[in-house]
C-alpha cells in the first residue's frame, strides 16, 4: 500500500515540500479533496490490475479500516481520524522534506512501476499510475521505469497473464 498511499500526496504537495517551513500533517492535511480523488483513481487502477490477475485485493479505504480498526465513512475522514485520534497510528508521521524521500525513491520504482507493467501485461490501462511515474521521473531526473521493478527485471517480460499467474503459483520454469 505504500506506493498507493504516498506518491500522489508527495507530488500533489510539492509546493509545500519545497516551500520550506510548511510542515503539514501528511495524511490528514496532505490529502485534500482533489488529492483524495486522485488517490481513489490510482487505487481503482491498482484494483483493476489485481482483478485482471484473479486477485481480490481490498481498496485503500477498506484496507485502512481493516488494518487499523479506525476509520470514517469517507477516505478523507478516515485519514483525519488516523492522524488526529489519540490512538491514530499516523499522528506522528512527519512530513517528508523533499521528493528525495523513500515515499518516492522507493515507492515509485518498487511499487508503481511494477503495477504499471502488470497492467500493461493484462491490457489494463493505468494512466494515473503511469502519470505519477512520469512526473516523479522528470522531477527527480531519474528513469524510474528503467531502474525499477519492471517486468523484464522481474523475469516477467513478454509473459501473458496466465504465464505470470502460473509463475507466481508454481515458480518459474526453466
Amino acid at each position: 500500500m505504500n506506493a498507493t498511499l504516498h506518491v500522489a500526496n508527495m507530488v500533489g504537495n510539492i509546493g509545500r515540500l519545497e516551500g520550506g517551513g510548511n510542515a503539514y500533517r501528511f495524511y490528514a492535511e496532505g490529502y485534500t479533496p482533489s488529492l483524495v480523488t486522485l488517490l481513489e483513481a490510482l487505487d481503482a487502477e491498482r484494483l483493476a490490475v489485481a482483478k485482471a490477475f484473479g486477485v481480490r485485493a481490498p481498496g485503500i479505504h477498506e484496507w485502512l479500516r481493516q488494518t487499523y480498526g479506525l476509520g470514517g465513512d469517507s477516505l478523507r475522514e478516515t485519514f483525519h481520524r488516523l492522524t488526529h485520534e489519540p490512538t491514530g497510528p499516523y499522528q506522528w508521521t512527519p512530513t517528508p522534506p523533499s521528493l528525495q524521500h523513500k515515499y518516492v525513491v522507493e515507492d515509485v520504482p518498487c511499487g508503481l512501476v511494477a503495477m504499471s507493467g502488470l497492467g500493461q501485461a493484462a491490457g489494463v490501462a493505468t494512466p494515473v499510475i503511469d502519470g505519477l511515474v512520469a512526473l516523479t521521473s522528470a522531477m527527480l531526473r531519474r528513469d524510474f521505469r528503467a531502474e525499477g521493478r519492471n517486468l523484464d527485471r522481474l523475469g516477467l517480460g513478454g509473459k501473458s497473464v496466465a504465464e505470470i499467474h502460473s509463475m507466481v503459483e508454481t515458480g518459474p520454469t526453466s
